[in-house]
């Protein structure tokens, strides 16, 4: 019983202080809007890491190499690294390097194939030393993932941010999905268009942008390491944070967007947010130290060991919610029960929170009033996904199983 009281004391508190923090993320300060002159003293790379994609891959470097590129064609390459596919992507690869220019494929063999994500772009920074005559501090490199879409003019102002600041070693863009056909994908819109921007917008005021997956863009001469990127399956959060231990500066552009392909079914989003949720706790042991002892801020040091204890702490939070809400409604059928004022206000807080954070995401992308309502009851479905994703994640980090796992993506995954 002093357990259970201990976990829901805990789950109060940490929920008054999620929705303090939540709340006060929209106050911070917006960064300007990016300037998108054409800057031809800069060469742009862009990463893309290709394993089995068979399905989008064609369709993603047509859609690169669309009319608005030649504009830009001589500054800007495209690098795609095949890291072993099986499924018919090779081929497609071949074809395709035949007809574009500045389109280079990088086809990678077991034993080091495979290895996850951060050594397919290690392959990738890799190629590019070795074959990139322009000068280092004015070749930008760029990670996009094989399901997603950048525009290049997206990309060109990218290189403005560059321009702006000749100290800038990272900058993060904007992540949005780019369809929503069922209320899983809707749902996963909302997080990277409210609360991910707010957290991101956040960092900025403070200095410690974090890398978010698809969107990242580095100046290659601060890529000095032999491998930049990591083992952490969060490698995007690991080589951003390693970045801010050597005391370089990050960014994130609200006004630069790349599109993605959300995940359509529950199986595969549990998948792929177990492997994130790992991700975290594995730059918790591979980084956790390191930030506090740093020269970073307090706030700095505060926000990002936060968020790598964040998979534990909403698995608490989630475990904590439920029993409060089964206590609540028990009590409502025992003669003389009253539940704890803080079991209602933790409950109260929740819904409130989740409310403001849809109002948002409905002014944001002015979807109809109906469909922000459905999101508030879908919410609490998504939130509860959070505890197999964490059992998941502690599993496999205590196991070792730290593989690249593949997840399929939107109307896709039902085609193969």
């Amino acid at each position: 019983m002093l357990i259970l009281k201990i976990i829901l004391g805990i789950s109060f508190f940490a929920t008054l202080f999620t929705f303090a923090l939540s709340i006060a993320t929209f106050f911070f300060p917006v960064r300007k809007s990016t300037p998108d002159k054409f800057l031809s003293d800069y060469k742009v790379y862009i990463l893309m890491p290709v394993l089995n994609e068979y399905s989008v891959i064609k369709d993603t470097v047509e859609r690169f190499f669309n009319d608005s590129y030649y504009s830009y064609k001589n500054n800007v390459h495209l690098v795609l690294i095949d890291d072993r596919s099986t499924d018919g992507s090779t081929d497609i690869l071949k074809k395709l390097n035949q007809r574009f220019h500045n389109f280079h494929v990088i086809k990678r063999t077991f034993p080091v194939a495979q290895h996850g994500k951060g050594e397919a772009l290690n392959s990738g920074i890799e190629y590019i030393k070795q074959h990139n005559t322009w000068p280092e501090e004015k070749t930008i490199i760029g990670v996009i993932d094989a399901d997603a879409t950048m525009s290049i003019v997206d990309i060109n102002k990218m290189v403005n941010v560059f321009d702006e600041d000749n100290d800038l070693a990272m900058a993060q863009s904007r992540v949005a999905m780019n369809q929503t056909n069922n209320w899983l994908e809707t749902l996963q819109d909302y997080e990277f268009v409210v609360p991910n921007s707010l957290l991101q917008n956040m960092r900025n005021y403070f200095g410690n942008a974090a890398g978010a997956g698809n969107g990242q863009f580095f100046r290659l001469s601060v890529l000095t390491e032999e491998h930049p990127w990591g083992h952490a399956l969060l490698e995007d959060f690991e080589i951003s944070t390693k970045l801010l231990l050597r005391d370089k500066k990050t960014t994130f552009v609200p006004d630069i967007l790349v599109y993605q392909e959300p995940v359509s079914k529950v199986r595969g989003f549990i998948r792929q947010r177990a492997r994130w949720a790992q991700g975290s706790l594995d730059c918790l042991k591979l980084l956790g130290k390191k930030t506090i002892s740093s020269n970073l801020s307090f706030w700095e040091k505060f926000e990002m060991v936060l968020f790598m204890c964040s998979t534990m702490i909403s698995f608490i939070i989630i475990i904590a919610n439920l029993f409060s809400l089964i206590s609540i409604i028990l009590g409502l059928a025992v003669v003389n029960y009253s539940a704890p004022w803080w079991m209602i206000t933790t409950l109260i807080l929740g819904l409130l929170l989740v409310i403001f954070s849809i109002i948002q995401y409905y002014r944001y992308i002015n979807i109809p009033l109906w469909r922000a309502v459905s999101c508030i009851i879908y919410f609490y479905i998504y939130m509860i996904l959070i505890i197999p994703i964490v059992i998941i994640a502690f599993w496999n980090f205590i196991t070792g199983h730290n593989s690249w796992d593949k997840t399929t993506h939107g109307l896709k995954e039902s085609e193969r």
